[in-house]
């Protein structure tokens, strides 16, 4: 037992360095000599947690869109109407994608020279993201919220509403300096909204 919670702590100890160090130096530079160093292991020890620099990278994909899926499961159910409850997806979508920009500023000017490292994000994020969007989207259509849209309606409206906030997200964020976050934010939810509330 013991050595399951030392194993436990090593791992958290890398994936916080790690993301440290993925902060400054982004994806392409950084090599795990660089993140043996910062713990103060041998590159060789480092192996015995995880077996490279992907599998560090995909643990810190996992621990920050699970504290953002954790944000959006405990705000939205807060929220009393189906129109409330997509405008709080959006804020909180897109005040997590800002953050991030900010926070990785370096490897947000990489992802045309590594283009895998946002579906590698997608594939953990998009799953929940379709459950809570068809939820709220049937939510809307039920209590008449919403126009009325039928399952296959609902689950290609889901998909496109995060395929556009995703490219949204990556061509504004490109220039994260100027971009004015709460006029982005007003103008998705007025767009979306309006165009699912148009009776």
């Amino acid at each position: 037992m013991k050595a399951e919670v030392k194993e436990s702590e090593v791992r958290e100890q890398i994936i916080e360095k790690a993301a440290q160090l993925f902060q400054i130096f982004g994806y392409k530079k950084l090599v795990m000599e660089d993140i043996a160093r910062a713990i103060g292991k041998s590159r060789t020890s480092l192996y015995f947690y995880y077996k490279d620099k992907d599998a560090i990278f995909d643990a810190i994909i996992q621990r920050e869109i699970k504290n953002y899926l954790d944000a959006l499961a405990a705000d939205l159910p807060r929220h009393s109407s189906a129109t409330e409850k997509l405008k709080a997806y959006f804020d909180i979508k897109f005040d997590f994608r800002y953050a991030k920009t900010v926070e990785y500023p370096v490897m947000s000017k990489e992802y045309d020279l590594y283009p895998e490292l946002l579906p590698r994000m997608r594939v953990i994020s998009d799953p929940p993201e379709i459950a809570h969007l068809t939820a709220i989207l049937q939510e809307g259509v039920t209590n008449r919220e919403f126009i009325k849209l039928n399952d296959e309606s609902i689950q290609l409206t889901v998909k496109m509403l995060i395929s556009s906030l995703h490219g949204i997200a990556n061509d504004l964020l490109a220039d994260v300096e100027h971009v004015n976050v709460k006029r982005v934010k007003q103008l998705l939810s007025d767009m979306f909204v309006k165009s699912l509330t148009s009776h």
